[in-house]
């Protein structure tokens, strides 16, 4: 399945080629200057080793970049809106908390209130159709407000996304959200939805960890296998999976690129919503020998 072909060429070059001119992200996009090879901050330059992991923020250093140049912590500018939490958890000590409040424009970014983490400007987490890839994040939901009545208002707390908005012909492919009291996903244009806790309520203040395997592809030849792991057990279990499936929403012609985010986005009047989140990784499919 692990596609290292001609054709993945093509994209990457078509996909840096027309970036600049056509992508942007919610109405910002990312100039060349701007993208950079994954290394820590305060590291001089040297060739990337090719390995299984391509990206892997712990926040163990107490950064809110985890040291690494091109993880953007948040746009928010409220001092608060993202800040370092230190907590004992699977042997780590520090984690990133993304806090918004409803009506305060110090929260407010990218037209809606949100606080939220990316690798948008690092280009090897990027992920384009032929990439085969898995991403893995702990979230911790702090105090979250139980949903009674009303509205759903969903928020999200994780995203794997791809450049630009509809008119660019691109969406998200994957989103983490709660809604009500549920966490669910909420797949590409809302085709699909699937949750997969049904009762949050139990699980607040709790670590709650996932992964997300996919084969990116611009065709009905993709895959996208969601898993779950909750306080107790030991392993991961499998909670959704599409197959033969278009996983890549967007078009590298046009240069629509993939990137991941994290943190906090949507809320309701009257609501603070803080979500603590550590261990985000990115690792190459299919896994080498002994890993």
């Amino acid at each position: 399945m692990k596609k290292k072909s001609i054709s993945r060429q093509y994209y990457l070059f078509i996909a840096n080629t027309l970036f600049m001119a056509s992508c942007s992200k919610n109405s910002k996009g990312v100039n060349d200057q701007d993208l950079i090879d994954l290394r820590p901050v305060g590291v001089q330059s040297q060739p990337i080793i090719e390995n299984d992991t391509i990206l892997n923020v712990t926040y163990e250093n107490g950064l809110l970049n985890s040291g690494i140049t091109g993880v953007t912590s948040t746009k928010a500018t409220a001092s608060d809106a993202a800040y370092m939490v230190n907590l004992a958890e699977n042997g780590a000590t520090n984690a990133i908390a993304h806090k918004i409040v409803f009506g305060d424009q110090g929260y407010y970014s990218d037209d809606a209130y949100r606080s939220e983490s990316d690798a948008v400007a690092i280009k090897n987490a990027r992920f384009f159709p032929g990439d085969e890839r898995r991403y893995e994040f702990s979230v911790l939901l702090k105090d979250w407000t139980p949903w009674v009545s009303g509205p759903t208002y969903e928020t999200n707390v994780f995203q794997l996304k791809v450049s630009g908005n509809s008119t660019t012909g691109s969406g998200v492919p994957l989103q983490f959200r709660t809604a009500r009291n549920t966490m669910r996903l909420r797949y590409e244009g809302s085709s699909s939805i699937k949750n997969i806790i049904p009762d949050l309520r139990p699980y607040v203040n709790q670590w709650m960890h996932f992964r997300v395997d996919v084969l990116w592809a611009d065709g009905p030849t993709g895959y996208m296998r969601t898993y779950m792991k909750l306080l107790g057990q030991n392993d991961y279990t499998l909670v959704d999976e599409k197959t033969n499936y278009r996983t890549f929403a967007g078009n590298v012609n046009i240069g629509n690129i993939g990137y991941i985010k994290w943190g906090v986005y949507g809320t309701q009047t009257g609501l603070t919503r803080i979500a603590y989140h550590d261990n985000i990784r990115i690792i190459k499919l299919p896994l080498q020998e002994g890993n």
